[in-house]
């Protein structure tokens, strides 16, 4: 896990640092990465809501459980290969969990995105692509739980839809979960249980 995270952490940084890089006078058919001048590509700061949910076949094991809203925020790098391509990615910070009717649970996250961006015209983009993560605070009514009872890494897939007016980007995307939460029940015996995260996340960007 942490030799994912550091791949992803240098190849976000690189994307940045490059992104610094003002154009010469032999770059002036490229963008501010170095790369080419399509639609999208900068770097910038973004954040947003998170609408959470469970998902699996045995999060009846919970109780009677519904979402919860919280937030994200965070830095992206987007490197533009082309005027219909390009290659985002994302270092944030995502906080997730659910509800219950005697005591909310909130899942705090660390989260690198890599996603393929199409541009279907030169100010609305599809995003897709896979994504980790790590949890970094559990907490139960606000007090810090053990993280040993979860599987503090999780991985998935994100998808969804940007637009860009002028250097302000509003989207939404999906990030479906595929490692299992519960590790082990409270008596500390571990557990195999389908019981999976979901967020809905709207977010506004300002790139730069």
């Amino acid at each position: 896990m942490k030799k994912c995270f550091t791949i992803l952490l240098l190849t976000l940084y690189t994307l940045t640092a490059d992104a610094q890089l003002g154009p010469t006078a032999q770059q002036q058919d490229h963008n501010l990465y170095g790369g080419f001048s399509g639609p999208n590509a900068g770097f910038g700061l973004k954040g947003g809501v998170n609408f959470a949910e469970i998902n699996g076949s045995d999060k009846a094991m919970l109780g009677d459980i519904d979402g919860y809203t919280s937030f994200h925020a965070g830095i992206f790098a987007q490197l533009a290969l082309s005027n219909f391509f390009s290659i985002q990615s994302e270092l944030l910070y995502s906080r997730k969990g659910y509800e219950r009717t005697d005591s909310t649970f909130r899942f705090d996250y660390l989260e690198l995105p890599v996603l393929a961006v199409f541009n279907l015209t030169d100010n609305i983009s599809i995003h897709l692509g896979p994504q980790i993560g790590t949890m970094v605070s559990a907490k139960q009514e606000g007090k810090e739980v053990n993280l040993d009872r979860f599987n503090t890494f999780d991985y998935g897939v994100a998808a969804g839809l940007e637009a860009r007016i002028s250097r302000f980007r509003l989207g939404g995307r999906y990030n479906l979960g595929f490692a299992d939460v519960i590790k082990t029940n409270a008596a500390g015996q571990n557990v195999t249980s389908d019981i999976k995260q979901g967020v809905l996340q709207v977010y506004l960007g300002v790139g730069f």
